[in-house]
């Protein structure tokens, strides 16, 4: 019972007396399409976009598939939203980024004035970096499918502003620590796409020799520091690589003078419930560390709801506690990413520890044993990808209009079809190599 009520086993979650029928769970997440809707309290069903006064449901027209009728966003109430087992996109435009920017990171005006444009070369670059993602990611799953990939696997198909906002905002000497999903945080980290897709084939040439497979990405050269596996274990070693940094700078100073290195470290929304987040959110003010912390908010825990099993969702306020200032932008907008990510990154590099939210989707279940249909998510991933595919918004963006996206489509498929065939032809592990691990 304990089990199912968290999530952990079958379909179901059992119901909690006097708070939520079992008809109403079933309501909240998308498994009675056309049932009547009960009232969930109120707690259960705050979600991101109702944080913050300039964050609301919008968008286009879109498939309210409880009721089965067409109906624009802005019609979608949140509680709407939420018995459907989705989130409203957060309505935030650069001009609340901008006014929390100066408010909570204390940028001057004349300093925000460097981030209100995104050059049309990196606009393209960013479109580039998703694409090689999204293909990236497809590739991996046909080839999972096809048993050239075995284990576990977890994709990042709709999360590609953030990959997009590395390879633009971080540079080769920052440290970066991620979790399993981490296929392109690694790609977007400069490392070769040819290793990576050759560490999930398990093949000699893979970053690891083929030993670590899809959760432990690892690469020296570029400073990606892994894939690890258990939820919010990177925490602490993010924590340790930026305490590393300001060691550096205490041993050798006139050698670091110019030294703005950073660690950045991804978590998801649900793993920043772990108590590691506070931990290391202490230490990182306490040593007032160079460390930034992006936190992935897809809206699930593995595959569990988050709203439902979080008292508070806005982990960008989490370090208000520690003086550590967050904000969180909306995912599915690159440009609004890069922008913010940018002036973020720079007040990491400069002042200290921050915390910046993208509010995301995971078009993908959590790994491809986990396939979308389960848990009744197939309805919410139709709607996602027509309202929330960060590729798409921004192919539909004034901002992309004179950009050779065909070119950049067609250079990426070249780059992943490169890899694969690299996989295929790189010779497994030699047989000593268990002897040194």
């Amino acid at each position: 019972d304990i089990l199912l009520r968290r999530g952990r086993l079958g379909h179901r979650r059992t119901a909690r007396p006097k708070m939520l029928s079992l008809a109403s769970s079933y309501t909240a997440f998308g498994f009675a399409p056309g049932a009547a809707a009960a009232v969930l309290p109120a707690r259960r069903v705050m979600i991101a976009a109702a944080s913050h006064p300039a964050m609301s449901a919008t968008g286009t027209e879109t498939l309210d598939f409880t009721g089965g009728a067409l109906r624009n966003n802005k019609d979608l109430t949140d509680t709407d939203l939420t018995r459907m087992g989705r989130r409203a996109r957060p309505n935030i435009d650069w001009s609340n980024l901008r006014a929390r920017l100066e408010v909570e990171f204390g940028f001057k005006e004349e300093e925000l004035k460097q981030y209100d444009d995104v050059s049309k070369a990196d606009l393209l670059k960013g479109y580039e970096m998703m694409q090689l993602c999204r293909q990236f990611e497809n590739a991996c799953n046909q080839a999972y499918m096809q048993g050239h990939i075995r284990g576990f696997m977890h994709l990042d198909n709709g999360q590609e502003a953030i990959p997009a906002l590395i390879a633009d905002a971080i540079k080769p000497g920052d440290k970066a620590v991620s979790y399993y999903r981490e296929h392109t945080h690694a790609l977007a980290k400069g490392v070769s796409p040819d290793a990576i897709m050759a560490e999930l084939w398990a093949k000699d040439g893979g970053t690891c020799r083929g030993t670590g497979g899809s959760m432990h990405i690892y690469d020296k050269e570029t400073n990606f520091q892994g894939g690890w596996a258990l939820v919010c274990e990177q925490l602490p070693y993010a924590a340790g690589a930026a305490r590393s940094i300001l060691l550096d700078r205490q041993l050798d100073p006139d050698g670091t003078k110019d030294d703005d290195r950073i660690a950045v470290v991804f978590v998801g929304e649900g793993g920043a419930q772990n108590g590691r987040m506070a931990e290391c959110l202490n230490a990182a003010a306490k040593e007032n560390l160079p460390l930034l912390f992006i936190v992935i908010d897809n809206g699930r825990a593995i595959n569990t709801f988050t709203p439902d099993v979080a008292a508070n969702n806005d982990v960008f306020e989490q370090g208000q506690h520690y003086g550590v200032p967050g904000i969180r932008v909306d995912g599915g907008s690159m440009e609004q990413t890069l922008k913010t990510g940018r002036a973020v990154v720079d007040y990491v590099r400069t002042k200290g520890p921050a915390i910046m939210q993208v509010h995301t989707y995971r078009f993908q279940g959590h790994s491809p044993a986990d396939p979308e249909h389960e848990r009744g998510r197939k309805d919410e991933k139709k709607w996602a990808r027509a309202e929330a595919d960060p590729i798409k918004l921004f192919e539909a963006d004034e901002a992309a209009s004179g950009l050779d996206l065909d070119g950049a489509l067609k250079s990426v498929k070249a780059v992943v079809k490169q890899s694969l065939d690299f996989a295929r032809e790189s010779p497994p592990p030699p047989a000593e190599l268990a002897k040194e691990l």
